[in-house]
C-alpha cells in the first residue's frame, strides 16, 4: 500500500546530480489576472510517496484540475509505474492550467492499484481578480 507524504505545485524543479537533493522553485498557491480566460503553465507537481511492504507494486497516477463549481478536467494520467523502494519521489509536468473563472481551483493527485481511484493530495490554488487602480 502507498500513501502521499507531500505534494507541491511549482514553476521549476532542480535535482542535484551528486546528492540527489531536490529544489522546488517558485511554488504556486495563488495567482491573479485582470481578465479571464487565461492559461497558466507549464507547471510541475512534485510528490513524495511512501510504500509499506516489501513487494513491488504497480500503480497508476492521475492529475485532475477541479474548477470552482466542482467541474473537473483530467490533466494527465500515467501508465503503470512500478514502485519497489520504501520512498518514491515522482515529478509530473503539467503543460497548462486553463483558468476560466475567479475563485479556488484544486489540483488533485490520485492513484489507482486496480479499479478505484484514491485521492492522495488536494492542492488549492486561489485565482484572484486584479483590482484596477483607476
Amino acid at each position: 500500500m502507498i500513501s502521499n507524504v507531500w505534494s507541491v505545485l511549482c514553476r521549476d524543479i532542480i535535482t542535484d546530480q551528486e546528492t540527489n537533493s531536490v529544489s522546488y522553485l517558485r511554488c504556486i498557491e495563488e495567482g491573479s489576472a485582470a481578465s479571464l480566460p487565461v492559461r497558466i503553465g507549464p507547471l510541475f507537481l512534485g510528490t513524495l510517496w511512501e510504500k509499506t511492504g516489501q513487494e513491488k507494486e504497480s500503480i497508476m497516477f492521475r492529475i485532475t484540475l477541479q474548477a470552482p463549481g466542482n467541474v473537473s478536467q483530467v490533466l494527465m494520467q500515467t501508465k503503470s509505474v512500478f514502485l519497489d523502494r520504501p520512498r518514491h519521489r515522482l515529478n509530473f509536468r503539467i503543460s497548462s492550467l486553463n483558468i476560466a473563472d475567479f475563485g479556488t481551483y484544486h489540483v488533485i493527485v490520485e492513484y489507482s492499484q486496480g479499479q478505484e481511484w484514491v485521492q492522495g493530495s488536494r492542492l488549492p490554488v486561489l485565482i484572484r481578480k486584479i483590482q484596477s487602480q483607476g
